[in-house]
């Protein structure tokens, strides 16, 4: 009989987005971290899984650990070396930009390094990865931010 059910995924330590991702109950929890590689581009080995105070094992089957239906799993994500810096894709309609940053930088730091680039006044740069607007005040690894990772700028204009 193959299970299905809805699990839901937050990470303990702050994590902005929180993705909805169906998988069946039959399925290991590596399978899982693959799928949530593909939803969030955190590399599998940076992830672990927790469910009640326990952390899932990667090749366990995600019913061993009595989930049903619609769960909260708590996805924690090892953090990178604090010297290395990460390409981010600054996307903007007609003009895109690769943005060096570091995963405990602000999402302040990142908005004025795309104010610089793209000069255009802070007060109307909003910043979003997928579709969660990025909050000044918090650390890029709370939005899952990684090499390559896609971030979309909006750009408030005024009429005249």
């Amino acid at each position: 009989m193959l299970l299905r059910g809805l699990v839901q995924i937050r990470w303990i330590a702050g994590g902005e987005i929180v993705p909805k991702i169906e998988i069946s109950l039959s399925k290991t929890v590596f399978e899982l971290k693959e799928k949530i590689k593909k939803e969030l581009d955190v590399e599998v080995n940076r992830q672990s899984l927790w469910y009640r105070d326990t952390e899932l094992s990667d090749y366990q089957f995600i019913g061993n650990y009595g989930l049903r239906g619609n769960e909260t799993l708590f996805l924690s994500v090892s953090r990178l070396p604090p010297h290395q810096k990460l390409h981010v894709l600054v996307k903007h309609i007609g003009s895109d930009g690769y943005v060096r940053v570091k995963e405990t930088d602000k999402v302040s730091d990142l908005l004025t390094k795309v104010e610089r680039y793209w000069a255009v006044p802070l007060d109307r740069i909003s910043l979003y990865r997928h579709n969660v607007k990025l909050e000044h005040n918090l650390p890029l690894y709370s939005y899952y931010i990684n090499e390559a990772s896609e971030i979309n700028l909006s750009v408030l204009i005024e009429p005249r």
